[in-house]
Order: C-alpha cells, then structure tokens, then sequence
C-alpha cells in the first residue's frame, strides 16, 4: 500500500481550516475541512471554530479512537468532543451560525477484507476498482445549498411562517447564518457540528479491498472548476496530490478564481 498526501492552507491564510488524518496504528485515513465561522471566536492560541473543529476531529482519530469500534461511532464520539470544547469555551450551541464545524471524509481498513467509509459534508471518498471504473462514493451535500435553502424559505412563505424577503439575503452574511441553520437537515447539508443529530445523516458503506486499486480522499479545495471529480482523480493519480495541488493553485491565481486550503490523501493498494 502507498500513501500519497498533501496539505497547504490557502495563500491568504496563515493557517489551514484542514487537517488531515494518517493513523497506520488503526489503519485509518481522513481528511476534514472546517466550516469558515460567522463569528469572531478565536480560542487562547487564537485559533478560530474551523480550524478547531477540524483538527478536535484529527485528534481523537489519531490518539483516542479504538480499532473495535466502527467509522460511525468514532464520528459520533468526536462530535462529542466538539461539543464539549463549545460548551468550555461557552459557545452558544443553540444559534447554529456559532457554532463549530467540520466536514469529514473518512476510511478505515478493516480486518475481514473490508473498506469501511464514512463522510460528512463536501469532502468526497473517489475509488478506482479493479476493473478501471472510477466512482464517487459519497456525495457532495454542501452542494446546491444556497438553492435549496432559498427553495425552502418559499414553501416556509407558503404555508405562513414569517421569513425576510429574498432581498434581504442578498447580504451573503446573512445567506449563510441561514444556511448554517439547515445544517443535519434532510433540505439542507451534512457536517459534524457537536449536535447529536449529525450521526443520523452520516454517509456510510463498505467496498471489498480485493476490488479497489486507489481511493482518493479530498477537500473541496481540491475540487477543479473546470473538470468532473472523476477527471480530478485521473489527473491526480497521474502527477500525485502535491503536483496537482500546486498547478491547481496556479490556475486558480492565472484566473482570479478564489484558492481555499487544499487536503488529499491518495492510496494505491499495490498487489
């Protein structure tokens, strides 16, 4: 097995809202991409909710998850970990915008033949079987927010519930405080946020090692603008994680486009 990986926060950051998760002792992997806050917390080593809540997850799966419990319960107690550090800190877990969150895509080699993967949110799990075929298997929940969730504010309109005017969303702050509230609801979007309810829409599943060659784990900072994510994962395969992600930011610069932190891990099951 061969582990290609690379991480590098975004040329206007000082420091990566990602982290990502090597754990060869329990045979896990994972990359997480912290939601940017709504609001101005900053912790002691002045750290904000995105990069804590990434790395509160890179933490447990690296020191405290245990190999006899599943993807799903490492998910749940480390959500509870988020939780928790919220509740020291005394966030307002009530008011979605303050709260701390990540997305996570995470897989874990089994004992019995088994991929076991798990994801919330937009960081995607892409596979490559035997046969060549390249497949998502998960999918890309924060996509499509801001449509569905104008959508819904029509049909709230619709049966009588009291809801701004559209023109007032057209302040992008307040688009996406509304937003964050539809967060782990089934018109909204995936993300560990220290609610409970985060579990429940866990995407979840198993694939036999036997039948993949590579799995490709990303943030949406490595998502091509101009190319499908099973494209993306060619051209990573071709040049590795840190060349794509390099030339990938140099387009980005060439045409003015918005560059966030960039995450991948690439493993290629070698026979």
């Amino acid at each position: 097995m061969k582990v290609d990986s690379f991480f590098k926060a975004a040329p206007y950051k000082s420091v990566s809202e990602d982290a990502i998760l090597i754990n060869e002792r329990v045979k896990v992997y994972g990359v997480f991409d912290g939601a940017t806050p709504l609001t101005p917390f900053k912790d002691e080593n002045n750290m904000n909710g995105a990069y804590l809540a990434s790395n509160i997850f890179k933490d447990y799966f690296s020191r405290l998850y245990q190999e006899n419990l599943s993807l799903v319960e490492g998910i749940q107690a480390a959500n509870r970990m988020l939780r928790d550090r919220m509740e020291k800190s005394m966030v307002n877990q009530e008011k979605y915008e303050q709260l701390w969150s990540t997305c996570a895509a995470i897989i874990k080699f089994e004992n019995d033949g088994k991929i076991s993967y798990a994801q919330l949110g937009d960081c995607m799990i892409i596979a490559e079987y035997q046969n060549g075929v390249i497949k998502a298997l998960t999918r890309d929940t924060v996509k499509g927010i801001s449509y569905r969730a104008k959508a819904w504010r029509e049909e709230q309109r619709k049966q009588g519930v009291t809801v701004p005017d559209e023109d007032f969303y057209q302040d992008i702050t307040q688009q996406r405080i509304f937003n964050r509230s539809l967060a782990n609801k089934p018109h909204g979007y995936t993300v560990a946020n220290g609610r409970e309810e985060a579990v429940h829409f866990i995407q979840q599943g198993q694939v036999n090692i036997s039948e993949i060659k590579a799995l490709l784990m990303i943030t949406d900072g490595l998502f091509h603008p101009d190319y499908l994510l099973e494209e993306t994962f060619k051209m990573i395969q071709k040049s590795g994680v840190s060349s794509y992600s390099i030339e990938l930011e140099q387009f980005e610069r060439r045409n003015n486009l918005r560059s966030d932190d960039k995450s991948g891990i690439m493993i290629r099951l070698v026979n």
